[in-house]
């Protein structure tokens, strides 16, 4: 069993939080490359040296941001799916809550992808969360495939439209379109899901 945190823990983690919260703002309005620690120390409240004691660098900051949201991210996806049975409905409730969970924190995706801060495993989380409902799939004959790399290829789907502010040239800011979910839906399914038990069986090519 896990002993409670004291209370000096709950202060430190509560007053982590609002440091998080005054970072994503001023990184949404600013841009990771032209925020400053200055800037989101005044927005938390603090002095330089006070938010120092808790992050030693903007990038330490901008990777626990990362790890907040996405966690965020995945507890919302596995909240989601709990009153979905069918594998199909699964699929598509985590591309609707994924899209709409970048619909609603745009300014945290523009960092998510900022190519100055290194790459990192905040993502961990929610690939598990889906891997876990494509392994269940895939036992029951479902599906084929390694289920996390089936996961990492749904996640490179489900984060177009944050991918696409980066590489396309569309409206600031971008709203991802309502068909989307159920096109990612068909186009994942369709390269996944097992063949009919109907469909006559592939020779197997010796090596």
């Amino acid at each position: 069993m896990i002993p409670p945190l004291s209370l000096r823990e709950r202060r430190r983690e509560r007053r982590t939080l609002e440091i998080l919260e005054a970072a994503l703002e001023i990184f949404s309005l600013d841009g990771y490359s032209n925020a400053s620690m200055d800037r989101i120390a005044e927005r938390a409240l603090l002095t330089r040296v006070g938010l120092y004691k808790y992050f030693p660098d903007k990038q330490h900051l901008a990777i626990a941001l990362r790890e907040w949201k996405l966690e965020e991210l995945a507890n919302r996806i596995q909240t989601a799916l709990e009153s979905q049975t069918s594998f199909e409905q699964q699929i598509r409730t985590i591309a609707e809550e994924s899209i709409d969970f970048q619909n609603e924190h745009q300014g945290f995706f523009r960092v998510l992808f900022d190519a100055s801060v290194p790459a990192d495993l905040s993502l961990k989380p929610f690939l598990y969360a889906v891997a876990s409902v494509l392994e269940a799939a895939q036992k029951t004959g479902e599906v084929y495939g390694d289920p996390l790399e089936l996961a990492g290829l749904l996640a490179t789907m489900v984060f177009e439209p944050s991918i696409k502010q980066h590489f396309v040239i569309v409206p600031k800011p971008y709203t991802a379109p309502k068909h989307l979910p159920e096109l990612i839906c068909k186009v994942f399914l369709n390269g996944i899901l097992a063949p009919s038990t109907t469909t006559k069986p592939r020779r197997k090519t010796r090596v």
